[in-house]
């Protein structure tokens, strides 16, 4: 441990003597900035990371989704213009101006919106219109693949990679099955659906109830699967894969915990990590998160899943907010 503290003092230490400028090195992706059109760059990598100067869209933007990876984002503009696409980062490279690309025939202002694991589909929901889109080939050749009409109320949103296949969950407990020309089929009934997400190239998906501190998994094939409970109580509010699908990880803020299963071994593990994971948004480097959003200090934690456990770090200021408080 001791090892580590004086590495990583020496590693911002010279990273601060350089000077280098404010939005310089690997971009690992994004936080909201202060305004609705505004993105804050992270940089560095984990256990050196920090904030960078943030990155403007057009003001027309009202609200920014971000795609798992964060190489582009889904951009709403109010009710006249319809979603956009805008690029983030190209070939590795953050774009520090990014411009809008209209998606064609998509909902001007979606309710909810959710992109397939590796970020290659997505789906929009608008409850006023109720209707879901469901897009393909992003970010570079984006095509509307389903038009679903006629759905009804809905809290959650989820697709598949091959955006085949579309979940929806009430708020109400109960989970449903989407595709076009066909009515909503129930899958699923719980007291809470707090999360909903397919695993990579799968059709099979995570659902999580707060209330019973459960999970399962829903499958075309094999139907249900309740995920054994772990040993201490956890209260699942988000869910994701690592990138090879093979370990599912649960956030349980409450309890300060991540819940594990390895899908391969059926093991089922907890892990300690001293802050309140709320979330897992992807970023570029493989298997790490943003637990989002920031803390009571205005501090993002980042978590890796590194050797069969959660490996965590927070994310530095920005230099002009050190410099604000320094003054």
């Amino acid at each position: 441990m001791k090892r580590f503290a004086i590495a990583f003092a020496v590693t911002v230490s010279l990273a601060w003597a350089q000077t280098p400028a404010a939005n310089s090195g690997p971009a690992l992706g994004f936080v909201p900035g202060r305004m609705p059109w505004q993105l804050q760059p992270i940089l560095g990598i984990p256990g050196a990371a920090r904030l960078g100067d943030p990155i403007s869209l057009p003001q027309s933007v009202t609200q920014i989704y971000l795609a798992p990876g964060h190489a582009y984002a889904l951009a709403a503009q109010g009710q006249a213009d319809p979603a956009a696409l805008v690029m983030l980062r190209v070939a590795g490279v953050m774009q520090l101006n990014p411009v809008l690309a209209a998606l064609p025939g998509a909902l001007a202002k979606p309710d909810l919106v959710a992109f397939g694991p590796a970020g290659q589909s997505l789906a929009l929901y608008s409850q006023a219109a109720g209707e879901v889109q469901v897009f393909t080939g992003l970010p570079n050749s984006p095509q509307k693949s389903q038009d679903i009409p006629n759905v009804g109320v809905a809290a959650l949103l989820a697709v598949s990679d091959d955006a085949r296949a579309v979940l929806i969950s009430d708020g109400l407990g109960n989970v449903y099955a989407l595709a076009q020309n066909t009515t909503p089929v129930p899958v699923y009934h719980t007291a809470e659906v707090s999360a909903l997400a397919f695993l990579p190239q799968s059709h099979a998906a995570i659902l999580c109830d707060p209330i019973f501190g459960s999970a399962a998994l829903t499958q075309p094939v094999d139907g249900i699967q309740m995920i054994p409970q772990p040993a201490a109580a956890c209260q699942p509010r988000a869910a994701a894969t690592t990138a090879n699908g093979k370990t599912i990880l649960l956030a349980c803020p409450a309890q300060h915990l991540i819940w594990s299963i390895d899908r391969t071994s059926g093991s089922i593990d907890i892990h300690s990590v001293g802050n309140s994971p709320a979330a897992f948004n992807r970023l570029s480097l493989p298997d790490t998160f943003v637990m989002s959003p920031a803390d009571d200090a205005g501090t993002y934690w980042l978590v890796t899943w590194q050797a069969g456990a959660p490996v965590t770090s927070f994310i530095g200021a920005s230099r002009a907010r050190l410099q604000r408080v320094e003054q």
